[in-house]
Formats: C-alpha cells, structure tokens, sequence
C-alpha cells in the first residue's frame, strides 16, 4: 500500500484540527446553553408557571367549592330536610337557581334519611349500597372529612365524566342530613389545562393522593393511569406524592428525552399539580444551532484545506522550478543541466539518437564587473541568456553553466551544430550590451 505523501499528511491534520476545533467548541457551547436552560427551568420557568397555573386552577375551582359549602350550610335546605321533605318543588328549585346562576353541569342534594337522590332537574332515584354507581355516597359519610371532589361518571346524565363536589350537610345538633354539591364536566376543566398546556408551552395535569390521573388534556388518561405506571415518572412517583404545599422539582427520562416537572399539592381538593417540561422542546434551537455550526464548520474547514492545497502547490511548483532554474537568468541551472545530459546518455544508449553539448564563455566578462559593477554584469548576463534562447530550437536545452560560462544541449547533425554556435556567437558579438565589448567564445562542443 502506497504510503501517503507529506503533504497528504498535513493536509489530513490541518483538516482534522479544524473539524476537531469547531466540533469541541459548538459542543462546549452547546453544553453551556443547556446546563443554562436547565437552571432557567427549574429555578424560574417551572416555578413561575407553577405559581401562575395554581393561581387560576385554585380560582377557577374555588366556585364551585365555595358554592358547595354555601349549600351545605343553608339554612333552607336545612330546614326544608328537616321538616320530612314535603315539598319536592321547592328543593328542585332551590338546585335549579343554583345551576343555572353558576352555569354548573349539576346540582344535586342526597338526603341520608330517605336516601333520595334529588337533582336539579328531579328526583334521580334512591341510593342504595348494592348499586356500583353509589358506593361514593357510602364511603363519603363514612369518612370523617367534611367535603370530598371526585372524579366519576354522572349515570343521570348518560354516565358523562364528571367532576363533583361533595358536601355534608349538618342540623345543628351535628346530625347528618345528606350530602349537597355541584357537578363540572371533566371536558370543561380538561378544556382548561388544555389552555395552560397552549399558554405556558406546559404539560399540565391533575392527580389524587394515589396518583391516579383525574383531569389531563387526553381524557383516554382520566381515571384510567396511574403516574406509577407510566414510563420514567413511575420512577420518582413516590417522592412526588410526598409533596407537600410548597412545589418540589423533578426530573426523569421519558423516551430517552429528559423531562423536568414541577409538582404542588391543592390542599383545598386534595389533589396533586404537576407541570412538565420536555428539555428537548427547550434546546431545539440550541440544537439546530449547534448542526448549523458543525456544517458551517465542515464548509470552512474544506475550504481552507481547499486554499491550502492551492498555496502548497504553487509553493511547491515554485520551488520545483528554482532547484532547476537560474535565479538570475530564469534559464536551466547546473543541476537541471546534469539531470537532463543523464537521460540523454540513456536515450542514446538504447536507440542511438545522437545529442549534442557547446560550452560557452563570455570573454571580457570580467572587466565588466571590475569597470561597471556587478549590477551592469547581471544585466549583461541576463541579456547573453535572451540571445541565445532566440537562436535555438524550443527543444534544446539552455543552462547556466556557472559564472559567464553557458551550455546548450540539443539533438541535431554535426553541421548543425556548427552553424547554431557560429549564430549565437554572432548574435552576441553583434547585439548592444550597453557599450560593453563583450564576446562569446566557444569553449567546447561536444560531439557523440
């Protein structure tokens, strides 16, 4: 295998510093963009939105809850419970205002002496423990808790997904008289974190203690995923559980992309927020910049290689022609002269095509220099060199011998020859050299 040149060599290592130099420096950057991404969103972006997001859900369902407590604590619906539930109207009516005047899906009042389910729109029918769709109802009263939100199907009005808020109704001996609440679709509150995830550029959703997801911009997720069985968060689920009032950061890895999440525990529904932010969706520009730098950086780097190779080869053929080429004559040096003798001699041996060699000497040359100075003697030899190239063949070799001394290398007869060196000799006895009687004196032709 042919082993690579010099200068492959250091074209290949000026090409590889290069890459390597915008590759190690588009990488630094981008690790210091993404250590400052990742401190802006769990320090800032996460907690901010968090804050934002807690303020408007708490607000937006603090109606409803507050309504509620306002039920369980009127004193009509009270008294009208008391007095053995004579007139329905009344009641439904009572349900009906509340609806309509609060735009609420439901309102409903289940009396624990008779069992009756009344709603705004009529008595729904009577509770019973063995029916699956009032268990809620048993395990509420049954548990030493004031009000419970609930996320369950609403059988009276085609088992729509429904968020109700439950509140237990008292006389004033503490004797329960049933639970009163309000109904929200769960599309209307999904419809509102659908709106935070579209504002805040968030995924934003809702949890019980257990984890179960109750509200989520996909309704395939509510009451049906648990945080505990999903990829990567199932993970951290227990110490996001033990969140308390004040928001806890997170991070975990979800389809091998990293997620920070925000989580906070609503007291006032005993539910957990949780906030999701995708680091890739954050660092995409930094990435695409980061690949707009290595093309840019390959481009430069081939175009430097590029220029280089063009300055190595003119560099390269300029010394190429100074180590065979008279620096002051710009006609063939010794060494040019000796290499090209060399390949006559082969030629000759193996076809016997004759060549020919004239040594040349200007005379009086010295004088020249001794009178005039060196400057009029490289003048004097530069315009000998002309001379003589005009008066042989393209295909004869003029060198530079040494000093005044010139040589001709040609392939022609013997008479030719002859003619050639009286016609230079002539050329420069008769040529205007400044003034200088300068003449060209044959030293020698070779013959073969």
């Amino acid at each position: 295998m042919k082993k690579p040149s010099t200068r492959n060599r250091l074209l290949f290592l000026i090409a590889a510093i290069l890459f390597s130099s915008f590759v190690g420096i588009s990488s630094v950057n981008y690790m210091i963009t993404r250590a400052s991404v990742r401190t802006e969103i769990l320090q800032n972006d996460l907690p901010l939105t968090m804050d934002n997001i807690y303020s408007e859900l708490t607000s937006e369902m603090m109606r409803p809850l507050l309504v509620s407590s306002s039920m369980a604590t009127d004193h009509f619906l009270k008294n009208w419970v008391s007095e053995g539930e004579q007139d329905v109207d009344k009641v439904l009516m009572y349900l009906n205002g509340i609806k309509e005047k609060y735009d609420f899906f439901t309102t409903f009042f289940v009396s624990a002496h008779t069992g009756i389910y009344y709603r705004y729109n009529g008595i729904h029918k009577t509770v019973s423990p063995m029916d699956s769709h009032d268990v809620w109802y048993y395990d509420f009263t049954a548990q030493n808790q004031e009000y419970d939100i609930e996320v369950d199907t609403d059988e009276a009005a085609g088992n729509i997904l429904t968020i109700f808020i439950n509140y237990k109704v008292f006389d004033s001996e503490g004797k329960l008289l049933g639970v009163t609440g309000v109904g929200l679709k769960v599309d209307h509150v999904s419809e509102l974190i659908a709106a935070y995830k579209q504002k805040y550029q968030r995924v934003v959703y809702l949890t019980d203690r257990e984890g179960k997801i109750m509200v989520h911009p996909e309704k395939k997720y509510i009451e049906k995923v648990s945080i505990g069985d999903m990829e990567g968060i199932g993970k951290i689920t227990e110490k996001i559980l033990e969140t308390g009032n004040d928001p806890r950061n997170f991070e975990f890895e979800r389809d091998h992309r990293t997620v920070f999440l925000t989580a906070r525990f609503i007291s006032s529904f005993s539910w957990f927020l949780l906030v999701e932010q995708d680091e890739g969706k954050v660092l995409s520009t930094a990435r695409r910049n980061f690949i707009r730098s290595i093309f840019f950086g390959l481009v430069a780097s081939f175009f430097v290689v590029l220029i280089t190779l063009g300055a190595i080869n003119r560099y390269q053929e300029e010394l190429e022609t100074l180590a065979v080429t008279d620096e002051l004559t710009g006609v063939a040096n010794r060494r040019s002269l000796e290499k090209e003798f060399e390949n006559k001699v082969y030629s000759y041996s193996r076809s016997k095509k004759p060549f020919s060699l004239i040594l040349m000497d200007l005379d009086n040359f010295k004088n020249v220099n001794d009178t005039n100075g060196h400057l009029a003697g490289d003048n004097v030899l530069r315009n000998v060199a002309q001379l003589i190239k005009e008066n042989i063949r393209p295909t004869d070799t003029l060198a530079r011998w040494g000093g005044d001394e010139f040589a001709v290398l040609c392939c022609q007869e013997t008479d030719g020859i002859l003619k050639m060196a009286e016609r230079i000799r002539q050329a420069i006895r008769m040529a205007d050299l400044g003034g200088r009687a300068v003449n060209l004196m044959i030293l020698k032709i070779l013959l073969p």
